[in-house]
């Protein structure tokens, strides 16, 4: 080997004065945030430990307590139920705590925002009315998410009937949520690594990567249905537990004779 062939190329030791423009990525990393709560969120439900009553059981009363809620017109009865809420919340830890508070109070909030105009022609009183049913609805509702995992919820839909076409797209959804938004997160973190100066197009970006996911979902879909067709699925969803309803399920069924003989006390009284 001769001494030229060990000598390096001149445009390998020429140093290069590229400084790349400043470039805006805050709408890349608000979505990966946004990306990564929501799957988060879907991951703690699933691994949830299920206390309590029985799902079934616990979607009955908590769907009752709605119905009352929302037909009575004493307020007394909505500051009773307001406190047995709270009660129970309070048992929870800070961060379903802190989910349920959020949810409710965002909710009552809008509601107040939307009456707004009821203040302004004499009936304060409905704007409050309303607000507090609409933040006991949506906080008992996030109590059944952050309480009972999804998969029993699903299951506890064949106590109801509930077809099974129903159940199979709710649970499937639910799964492919987290694939399809690991996915997500992974290509829009490659696209954010590869990105070497200002990118004028951010939204073409953007739907290349909705688009691989989607044709991403499509070969996943097929390759599911394949499997489905291999292992004779015939779209049935059999419950492993033999016994839906459980001893500690009476204290509840208990709990609701209570708060229907108090609402009915108290809207004959009024």
């Amino acid at each position: 080997m001769t001494a030229e062939e060990n000598e390096i190329p001149e445009w390998l030791t020429a140093e290069e004065d590229y400084d790349p423009p400043e470039d805006r990525d805050n709408f890349i990393t608000k979505t990966m945030l946004k990306l990564i709560g929501v799957l988060s969120s879907v991951r703690e439900d699933g691994k949830i430990r299920a206390r309590g009553a029985s799902p079934a059981v616990k979607i009955i009363y908590i769907l009752y307590f709605i119905v009352l809620t929302a037909l009575c017109t004493n307020a007394f009865f909505l500051y009773c139920m307001l406190a047995l809420c709270l009660a129970r919340y309070c048992f929870l830890p800070a961060k379903k705590l802190g989910r349920i508070l959020r949810s409710g109070i965002t909710a009552a909030l809008l509601s107040m925002l939307i009456l707004l105009p009821a203040v302004f022609l004499g009936q304060p009183s409905t704007m409050l009315t309303v607000s507090l049913k609409v933040f006991l609805s949506v906080s008992m509702l996030t109590f059944l998410s952050v309480t009972t995992p999804w998969n029993r919820l699903t299951g506890a839909l064949r106590v109801f009937h509930v077809p099974n076409i129903f159940i199979f797209t709710f649970d499937i959804t639910l799964k492919y949520i987290v694939i399809l938004g690991d996915m997500c997160v992974n290509m829009l973190t490659a696209m954010k690594l590869r990105s070497v100066g200002r990118n004028r197009d951010k939204s073409r970006s953007l739907s290349g990567v909705l688009g691989s996911v989607f044709l991403r979902s499509r070969e996943m879909a097929e390759e599911m249905y394949g499997a489905m067709q291999c292992r004779g699925f015939e779209g049935e969803y059999y419950s492993m537990r033999k016994n839906l309803f459980a001893g500690r399920d009476v204290l509840y069924i208990f709990l609701m004779a209570a708060v229907t003989a108090g609402f009915l006390f108290l809207e004959t009284a009024a």
